[in-house]
């Protein structure tokens, strides 16, 4: 990626903007406690910032690091600056999104969203890399010209191909209405269920979460509500672990199999005699 100039310095920071709508929100207690920790620390990392034309400051990266500052009542901040002339809006989305798709602080749902906005804010920088042009130039032997969005974003945040494909995938997948619905529940952390989610229609979509986000709640997992909005009865968990110890028993090997025997042998006994087979 083309490096634009840039310059640290100490700016005011009732000029900093940050955007109403982040990918990733700030909570309380994470301002709070990074607040606390600057008033003894100082500030460690200085914020990323675009100056406008108007003097003010379009924030690209720090949301934290800006709340933090304000929460302790501060004039001024550290913040590595760049003219809005030197950027095109996909190279600041890029850039943003970059310096913060490694962090903890990204729920599974918030992960997909900055992956599938990096992916089309990187495909406008590098129109080469879109899939289409990708494969029409590795069939003419120039494939060795593209680094597709997936492989650039792997090298830049050290997460698989595989995973950032995949995030892409769900984000697409999932409603519109149902993104929304599943922010600020314990359901936007876990990867596994969002990927359930976004393979279904965005009609059962929508009656799973009916039932997920009822008072009380009408199935206990994703799969179940699922299963219930499909008209299907769910898969009891312990017939589901049945079948996959029948299903894996016949895999074992005959030395794996008698490991096992001995290690229940006093159980297996006791079940064949109370059925008169001992």
């Amino acid at each position: 990626m083309t490096s634009v100039p840039y310059e640290y310095r100490k700016i005011p920071l009732y000029l900093v903007d940050v955007p109403k709508r982040r990918v990733r929100g700030e909570r309380p207690e994470r301002v709070e406690t990074l607040a606390k920790d600057i008033a003894v620390n100082g500030q460690l990392q200085p914020i990323i910032v675009v100056e406008l034309d108007d003097g003010r400051f379009a924030l690209d990266d720090g949301a934290l690091r800006v709340l933090a500052l304000r929460f302790n009542k501060a004039d001024e901040i550290d913040a590595r600056v760049t003219r809005v002339s030197w950027l095109t809006p996909e190279a600041r989305t890029v850039r943003g999104l970059m310096a913060n798709l490694d962090r903890e602080e990204y729920t599974a749902l918030e992960r997909c969203e900055a992956l599938y906005t990096l992916k089309n804010a990187y495909e406008v920088l590098h129109p080469d890399t879109r899939k289409g042009v990708a494969g029409g130039k590795a069939r003419q032997k120039s494939a060795s010209e593209i680094f597709s969005f997936a492989a650039a974003a792997a090298e830049a945040t050290g997460l698989s191909r595989r995973s950032i494909e995949l995030a892409v995938a769900i984000w697409n997948g999932l409603s519109l209405t149902g993104k929304e619905r599943l922010r600020g529940t314990a359901f936007e952390r876990k990867q596994s269920d969002l990927k359930l989610l976004s393979e279904e229609d965005g009609k059962v979509q929508s009656d799973a979460l009916d039932l997920l986000l009822s008072t009380p709640p009408e199935a206990a997992t994703v799969a179940d509500a699922i299963a219930l909005a499909k008209g299907e009865r769910p898969e009891d968990p312990t017939e589901k672990a049945y079948s996959t110890f029948t299903d894996r028993w016949g895999r074992l090997e005959v030395r794996q199999r008698r490991t096992f025997v001995m290690a229940f042998k006093s159980e297996i006994l006791a079940i064949l005699k109370e059925q008169g087979d001992l």
